[in-house]
């Protein structure tokens, strides 16, 4: 239950999440760039926003609570003799880290607050500005712009492998219900392989050049995708790609096998 309230959550995160990309791009960014509090605000603006925007912070939570569950308890039965498979574990355990502070911005913007830091600036700005006040923190942000960059790759691999399948309980699924949920799926983690590659880039400009400032996030992510040739284009492809990677949440919130397994125990 925690774990399909959670990707319930996210199905509709990334789909409006993508529908405001694509409007942004068909608009040039005449209005605020697309960025995850972007989307907590048009939830919040819609009629009965308040409880709708309760009810995706929930899932939210159920998420991050889901992704530990995962961690601690090893329910994708990872091998931790194998280097990937550790690497995957501490991804879980991140991923969770990660909804818990979107959660906690969308009760910022619920309770009428500002999502942003106190200084004023972007949250990646603020998250590497504060590390780099350590003699070490430079080298921090970098290996946070190398794990981001793996992560990256392996929404690559995803897109390219589909290996997102066996984790489906295909057979209480239709044919098309597998094939629409593997070209979701396939459109999705290529999306989001693009804009984790940039923002592990830029994570890993500020830590090299020791300016904060080059740290990014999503909305500095379509930002750059942009500014480049045709990146009008590009974005409407990327958040097309996005609102595609909600509807595979949706498959995986009715059809993902969440039960515990011990094949690697």
């Amino acid at each position: 239950m925690i774990a399909r309230t959670g990707y319930a959550s996210k199905t509709v995160i990334y789909i409006l999440l993508g529908i405001i990309v694509v409007s942004s791009a068909w608009t040039s960014f005449s209005s605020e760039s697309p960025s995850q509090q972007t989307v907590f605000t048009k939830i919040l603006e819609q009629p009965f926003g308040r409880y709708m925007l309760m009810a995706v912070i929930a899932g939210m939570v159920c998420y991050s609570v889901w992704r530990w569950i995962q961690t601690f308890l090893n329910t994708e039965g990872l091998d931790m003799s194998e280097t990937k498979d550790v690497v995957m574990r501490i991804f879980l355990f991140v991923s969770g880290i990660l909804y818990i502070i979107g959660a906690y911005a969308a009760v910022k913007i619920l309770m009428g607050q500002s999502s942003d830091s106190g200084q004023g600036g972007d949250s990646s700005e603020s998250v590497a500005s504060t590390l780099m006040q350590q003699s070490w923190g430079g080298y921090v942000v970098i290996a946070l712009g190398v794990i981001v960059g793996v992560f990256a790759f392996v929404q690559f691999k995803h897109a390219y492998k589909a290996d997102y399948m066996d984790k489906f309980v295909t057979s209480s699924m239709s044919s098309k219900e597998i094939h629409a949920s593997k070209k979701a799926g396939q459109l999705g983690y290529a999306a989001r392989g693009i804009v984790y590659s940039l923002i592990g880039a830029f994570f890993i400009q500020a830590g090299w050049t020791n300016d904060p400032d080059e740290a990014g996030g999503l909305k500095e992510a379509f930002q750059s995708i942009m500014e480049q040739p045709f990146g009008d284009w590009a974005l409407m492809a990327i958040g097309v790609g996005i609102a595609m990677f909600g509807v595979f949440c949706g498959f995986e919130a009715r059809y993902r096998q969440t039960e515990k397994q011990y094949s690697h125990a």
